[in-house]
């Protein structure tokens, strides 16, 4: 299956022109490391939320370490670059703010008060693929191969399994929860084409994603007066979250994930990150002594076999 790449588009070829994927098998084999690190520090952070190791800190805060402390690190580059950015086509560079920034952020923090945070690791990075996949089929007319349909089809079955036993649970009312993630996970793969489609290099697509949030969170706080709360909370816990939020999340993931697109496509990319809510799943029986019910077992086989079938690992020759 062809896949939309992140080479740049010259300005008279159209938004749904398909490029081929121009990579090394070198690129794409630490395109691959690249994503499954990605995968492990989504689980990492995931795995964080469901401690309450964030819990002592506000959204506004979380919020600014996410966006602030990246923009700042990548402001030069910016302004460096500044012309490069402003020729990418604007659907694209509203798509990456929209999809991966501010809003992104906020739609899942607050899907997070009422939802477990197994939800998130599960909704998020395990629907964006079938999300990526139906656009680059509908708008892109990619045609959709029987392996990585099969692949998909068994995610989707998995993540009902993953879900199964939160939906019978008496007096949890999630389905809203539930649906802004799915709202979350349409708006990262919303990212993920505009990603791939803008021809930007993984920090420069950072910076569009940062650098606005960061503008607009700024403005919030200039009008409305509002301040982070820190002073009541121990210096040492908030420089790990920052460090969490903003460098490990905000820098590191943005920059591995930006990577693997330009090597192995989107598609791919998303696919692997299915693995997000397997491995933390898997890693909280490790470290908590969590409980796996069958259907979490049977899901957990079935999103693994999925993302193995649509990230085209059974099939190497294939240009991804």
């Amino acid at each position: 299956m062809t896949q939309i790449t992140a080479n740049s588009c010259t300005p008279n070829q159209g938004l749904t022109t398909v490029l081929p994927l121009e990579s090394t098998a070198v690129q794409r084999l630490l395109g691959y490391a690249a994503a499954l690190t990605v995968v492990i520090i989504w689980s990492g952070y995931f795995l964080s939320l469901r401690q309450g190791a964030l819990s002592p800190l506000g959204t506004l805060e979380l919020t600014f370490f996410r966006f602030a402390v990246p923009a700042f690190l990548l402001l030069p580059l910016a302004l460096h670059r500044w012309r490069r950015l402003l020729a990418v086509n604007p659907i694209w560079l509203i798509g990456m703010t929209v999809g991966a920034g501010l809003p992104f952020f906020l739609i899942s923090a607050v899907a997070m008060q009422t939802a477990p945070v197994a939800h998130g690791s599960t909704l998020i990075p395990g629907t964006a693929p079938l999300f990526v996949t139906t656009l680059a089929v509908l708008a892109f007319r990619q045609h959709l191969s029987v392996t990585r349909g099969i692949g998909l089809l068994a995610v989707v079955v998995g993540i009902g399994c993953l879900l199964l036993a939160a939906w019978v649970e008496p007096g949890r009312d999630l389905w809203l929860a539930q649906l802004m993630l799915l709202f979350a996970g349409l708006m990262w793969a919303l990212f993920t084409i505009s990603l791939r489609q803008s021809g930007l290099g993984p920090m420069e697509a950072a910076a569009v994603v940062t650098l606005p949030s960061t503008l607009v969170l700024l403005l919030y706080m200039l009008f409305t007066g509002t301040g982070l709360q820190l002073d009541s909370l121990p210096t040492q816990e908030w420089l790990v979250q920052m460090a969490v939020q903003g460098l490990a999340v905000g820098l590191g993931a943005g920059f591995l994930y930006g990577f693997a697109v330009r090597t192995l496509g989107a598609e791919t990319t998303s696919a692997l990150g299915s693995l997000t809510p397997v491995v933390a799943t898997l890693a909280a029986l490790s470290f908590f002594q969590e409980s796996i019910e069958m259907s979490t077992l049977v899901g957990l086989s079935l999103v693994t076999l999925g993302v193995v079938c649509a990230s085209g690992l059974l099939n190497p020759k294939r240009r991804h």
